[in-house]
């Protein structure tokens, strides 16, 4: 990044490559004004100077709106899909349930061991 010059160089550099190239001015007025147009639209304000918030109703409604169209890009799995991944889960499910049961069996005999309490 050997070409990244400092705003106050860039600046006087622009104005002076502008004064040999007139083209350059007119885009970087072009630009200037094409980022102008496009500020953020000031909203409606109520009271105390803030923003109006819409109705509980309005709120309610765009938001079920909003699921909707959420729900139109969903993709649902097959059922051939949706049997293989209950399976799965299934599976995983008891291996999980085993794996902690031995942990639990082990660490509670090793407590028995080192305490020696039903001995």
């Amino acid at each position: 990044m050997a070409n990244k010059k400092s705003p106050k160089k860039g600046a006087a550099t622009q104005t002076a490559s502008s004064q040999v190239h007139g083209k350059k001015a007119d885009t970087s007025q072009k630009v200037v004004k094409a980022k102008q147009s496009k500020a953020p639209a000031k909203a409606a304000k109520g009271k105390n100077g803030k923003a109006a918030k819409p109705g509980f109703l309005t709120r309610v409604k765009n938001y079920f709106a909003s699921v909707r169209t959420e729900m139109k890009r969903v993709t649902w799995p097959t059922k051939e899909e949706l049997i293989r991944y209950s399976v799965a889960v299934c599976v995983s499910l008891v291996v999980v349930g085993v794996v902690i049961a031995a942990l639990d069996f082990v660490i509670g005999e090793g407590l028995v061991l080192f305490s020696g309490l039903r001995g």
